[in-house]
């Protein structure tokens, strides 16, 4: 919900000039993509261990990272169906090996409901594209990844500073957030789904009872 306005503003200002300045590398959308993947399993290596500090800086550079290869397709004129399905398949990918890393960390209930609830959160605009035809608009809820990440790199940030808060771990209760998160989201989807899918239905009422 809050991610639309700061992705457009960070696409103009910031993503599609460094894209350009990649792609005279020579690397392709698609190669770029992948390399988020030995950063994030960085990340969950030092999530692993609770060295929040080094943690934190590598889980911003994985989700930073994510910003540059859709700059570097436009900039080279190679946006593709398949790259976008790819870039989204290697950010749930990032985001599954960040929550098994905090599982592993010593989190093991918060991080299974919060990467389930997650789960759920990303499957509910798909599950109506292949019921009723529509676009990939943003849809009025809570809990997109931006979100979500913002709050764990918060907890994260948190923790270095103040292990605890009011006598739970901090990481503990920023997982929990994002499970929270992901719930409310997740209810939101739902229900605008149910209007969705009930405009489609009265509008095209008479051509499904043919079909």
């Amino acid at each position: 919900m809050i991610g639309k306005p700061l992705r457009k503003w960070a696409e103009k200002n910031v993503t599609n000039p460094i894209g350009a300045l990649l792609a005279k590398t020579g690397i392709t959308p698609n190669q770029f993509t992948m390399l988020s993947i030995p950063v994030v399993l960085a990340a969950a290596y030092f999530i692993y261990i609770r060295d929040w500090p080094m943690a934190l800086v590598l889980v911003v550079v994985s989700i930073i990272w994510d910003n540059f290869d859709g700059a570097i397709a436009r900039a080279t004129n190679r946006v593709t169906k398949f790259g976008s399905y790819l870039d989204y398949m290697i950010d749930k990918v990032v985001e599954l090996t960040i929550y098994t890393a905090f599982a592993l960390a010593g989190y093991p209930a918060e991080s299974i409901i919060a990467a389930s609830l997650n789960m759920l959160n990303s499957v509910a605009k798909p599950a109506v594209a292949i019921r009723i035809p529509m676009g990939n608009e943003d849809w009025p809820a809570i809990g997109e990844r931006s979100e979500r990440m913002l709050l764990l790199m918060i907890g994260m940030a948190a923790a270095i500073f103040y292990p605890q808060i009011a006598g739970y771990e901090t990481i503990s209760v920023a997982i929990w957030l994002v499970a929270l998160l992901c719930l409310i989201g997740t209810a939101q989807r739902m229900l605008f789904a149910r209007k969705l899918i009930a405009g489609y239905e009265k509008t095209h009422k008479k051509q499904m009872i043919r079909t």
